[in-house]
């Protein structure tokens, strides 16, 4: 049992001096008489008119009296009794762990995380073995964690092992404690982070931030073009305050292929585009001259040569779901579409698959055209009446493989004449179904007809994605589709390997190929600003948390002891009758 108001249990004096005042006070009754001659010879002399102390404790209403007074002091004092442990968090403790977290708070100065860490000391002592709501930002697996823990086990679990470490990128840190502290207006949140946050704040967002200046020099971007056997290199760097110039030193394979003495100078930004002699290596670092930075993640890149890359196939128009599900079966094969493509195609679109809508003005490369309008291949319509065509697959072209099943059924399609420059690969020359030409030294195909039901049952048969897998690897093969580097991110999710890439720069293998990990182009070392200490409020706001949360747990006895009282008083007044 916990009392709420102990200071009441002052008033627990008036129960002797209840006690008191009823040995001490006179009692009797003034009675009017025709003479005081008749009562002093009744009384004796008056002696007897005064009771004993003994024979006044064993007056009932002294007794009813004490016990009334003590138990209107208990029920001042609030008795309680715990009901149930504390179960809900008493705060929120969101703590940034981007990659920022771990650069130099400036000059000669840790690291953010450890002045990061020490201003969470008072708020941890506070908070003791009250259960907290803790979320990292971003966890080792690039994911928001949120668990509940006593700030004990946080000390034991988290702050050695997975406390502040090099992380992805971009993550949410601030909206992820503003949406925190929209849950309840009476959970305070506490934000560990590196900068405060310069807009308007929650009333019960506590901010722990320990301030930095950026004295740091980085890769911004760096990116490699390849056409035919030649290959440029495009690097990006960028420089607030180092000691002096910083060189540049492109790799390739543990040769030493470029090098640009003071490429980077203190304070400033460079940029330069270099033409690389030979074929492009399979790996490739850019670098940076080393200079202790405090953040020395961006000052390389680790790229990795990927011939024969995956293929980007892009949908415009109305693509049919069967077409749709056919394009996807084929393996490494990524499939966008857009309803209306009015500019160029996104840079990294390999094949452009047309539904009943022309080919971008600008593309020129391979294509496949379904159901084309007028004037997009080299066949024009011939007549708007509909007549039945033959399935008939020409031998020698080189997709005629794909359709080696069974012939589909097929209903009234429209007539068309072929131009000379176009290959007939299923039909005849007075009514083709499909057919292929080239454009630009590139491989095109057309198909003449619909995928409704009315006009084939082909989409239904199994070797409908058959076909489409050959024509796609016939229209784009793998040596002539664009090679370029490829680098990933710290903890970037790697397409078609169902895994996370390391999460430190650097080249990594496995499986599935080699592949390079970089930290370039997030400006994380490069941030810089004031901090901000709300320990002290936090503090307050935490043990505050603690009581409402301690109190809630609690059931008030005071009803049952006012009760109590006012059935002593209605005793008293009837034994007073």
């Amino acid at each position: 049992m916990e009392l709420l108001a102990p200071w009441s249990l002052v008033g627990l004096v008036l129960v002797p001096a209840v006690f008191l005042w009823g040995l001490l006070a006179p009692r009797g009754r003034h009675v009017v008489v025709g003479s005081l001659l008749l009562w002093k010879r009744a009384l004796g002399g008056g002696s007897a008119g005064k009771p004993s102390a003994r024979v006044r404790l064993k007056d009932p209403l002294l007794w009813l009296d004490a016990v009334l007074v003590l138990l209107l002091i208990l029920a001042l004092a609030r008795p309680a009794v715990r009901t149930a442990a504390p179960v809900e968090p008493v705060a929120t403790l969101v703590i940034d762990r981007t990659a920022s977290m771990g650069a130099s708070a400036g000059a000669e100065q840790d690291r953010r995380a450890d002045g990061a860490r020490a201003m969470m000391s008072d708020v941890l002592g506070a908070l003791g073995g009250a259960p907290i709501r803790l979320i990292l930002v971003p966890d080792d697996s690039n994911a928001v964690l949120a668990e509940r823990v006593t700030a004990d086990e946080f000390q034991r679990r988290f702050a050695g092992t997975c406390g502040f470490v090099l992380a992805s990128p971009g993550a949410p840190g601030l909206p992820v404690a503003q949406a925190e502290a929209a849950r309840g207006e009476d959970l305070p949140v506490v934000f560990v982070t590196d900068l405060a946050p310069q807009e308007a704040l929650p009333a019960n967002l506590y901010v722990l931030a320990c301030g930095a200046e950026s004295h740091n020099l980085g890769l911004v971007r760096v990116a490699g073009r390849i056409e035919g056997e030649k290959w440029w290199l495009l690097v990006t760097a960028r420089a607030t305050a180092t000691p002096g110039a910083s060189d540049l030193l492109v790799e390739g394979d543990g040769n030493r292929l470029a090098e640009l003495p003071r490429f980077l100078a203190p304070g400033a930004s460079a940029e330069q585009v270099l033409a690389m002699p030979g074929r492009p290596p399979v790996r490739l670092r850019v670098a940076l001259a080393e200079r202790a930075d405090g953040f020395p993640a961006d000052d390389a890149a680790y790229l990795v040569l990927e011939p024969g890359r995956d293929l980007c196939v892009l949908v415009t128009g109305d693509c049919d779901d069967s077409l749709r599900r056919a394009l996807a079966a084929r393996e490494n094969t990524a499939v966008l579409e857009t309803p209306d493509l009015s500019g160029a195609p996104p840079p990294e679109t390999d094949l452009v698959v047309a539904c009943a809508s022309v080919l971008p003005a600008d593309w020129k490369g391979p294509a496949a055209v379904i159901l084309p309008p007028e004037g997009a291949v080299p066949a024009r319509r011939e007549t708007d009446q509909e007549a039945p065509a033959e399935w008939r697959v020409a031998a020698d072209h080189p997709l005629a493989d794909g359709l080696y099943l069974e012939p589909p059924r097929l209903g009234p399609v429209r007539r068309y004449a072929l131009d000379a420059s176009a290959e007939l690969l299923l039909g005849t020359r007075d009514s083709p179904l499909i057919v292929t030409w080239e454009a630009s030294g590139m491989r095109r195909l057309a198909v003449l007809f619909g995928f409704d039901e009315a006009a084939t049952d082909w989409p239904r048969r199994a070797g409908f994605p058959v076909f489409w897998r050959r024509a796609l690897d016939w229209l784009a093969p793998r040596d002539a589709r664009r090679t370029g580097f490829r680098t990933y991110a710290p903890l970037e999710p790697m397409a078609g390997r169902n895994r996370l890439a390391s999460g430190r720069p650097g080249f990594y293998s496995d499986e599935a190929g080699a592949y390079g990990v970089s930290f370039i182009g997030s400006d994380e070392g490069f941030q810089a600003g004031p901090g901000r200490d709300d320990s002290k409020a936090a503090v307050e706001a935490i043990r505050a948390s603690i009581e409402a949360r301690r109190r809630a747990t609690l059931a008030d006895l005071w009803p049952y002891l006012a009760a109590a009282a006012v059935a002593v008083l209605l005793g008293r007044a009837r034994v007073a009758k």
